[in-house]
């Protein structure tokens, strides 16, 4: 009886700190090439919407050196690693999504995505929008890489018009910048990719 008891609880004990080593280590320790992270900063293109999300900046991490690196559209495209990334969040929030597929993220698809990425490092940022020119804004980046690399559109690129834009010098800005056409104009919002069903919160 004696025995049985503490085998019970020697597994108890076991699984109980099993679980609070995975809960407890460093975020850097948990990132996986590919994740992409989400934040809030006053740095973001403002006249582009959300497509509904709290979230309007968002990059995809490369393990560099056992070193995460976030790679992200700006001007001109470029990386940081992980920490400086975070740094850039309003009040530090941040969310990192995960493809739920792993298996489809193999060790030549992550060196493709790498490499990718790393060929755009430079590149301008594209302040018409456009999903069709070499330039690239900060949704577009991540939603591009998964498709030229893995094939996979992690959202459905959708007409300008079809999100609500509610500040009216945005309107206004786009309007006088490229003409009415505009908003015809198919995209891809970083609430869009936030909503993925493909993707999965982590770690």
């Amino acid at each position: 009886m004696k025995t049985k008891l503490f085998i019970t609880l020697l597994f108890i004990f076991t699984i109980s700190f099993g679980f609070s080593q995975t809960k407890d280590e460093p975020l850097e320790t948990q990132i996986k090439d590919g994740d992409i992270i989400f934040i809030k900063t006053d740095k973001a293109n403002s006249f582009l919407p959300n497509g509904n999300s709290k979230f309007n900046y968002i990059g995809v991490i490369f393990i560099e050196a056992d070193v995460p690196m976030v790679y992200y559209a700006t001007e001109p495209l470029k990386k940081c690693n992980l920490e400086d990334f975070k740094k850039m969040s309003i009040g530090g929030a941040f969310i990192i999504k995960r493809l739920i597929e792993q298996e489809e993220l193999t060790g030549d698809v992550i060196a493709k995505m790498h490499g990718w990425a790393k060929a755009k490092l430079g590149i301008h940022y594209d302040n018409k929008i456009n999903l069709n020119n070499d330039e690239l804004y900060n949704a577009e980046f991540v939603w591009k890489i998964y498709k030229s690399c893995l094939g996979l559109p992690l959202s459905e690129p959708k007409e300008l018009k079809e999100y609500k834009i509610e500040d009216i010098n945005a309107k206004e800005f786009l309007v006088d910048a490229f003409g009415p056409k505009i908003f015809d104009e198919k995209m891809v919002a970083i609430g869009d990719l936030y909503h993925s069903t493909f993707l999965e919160e982590k770690p």
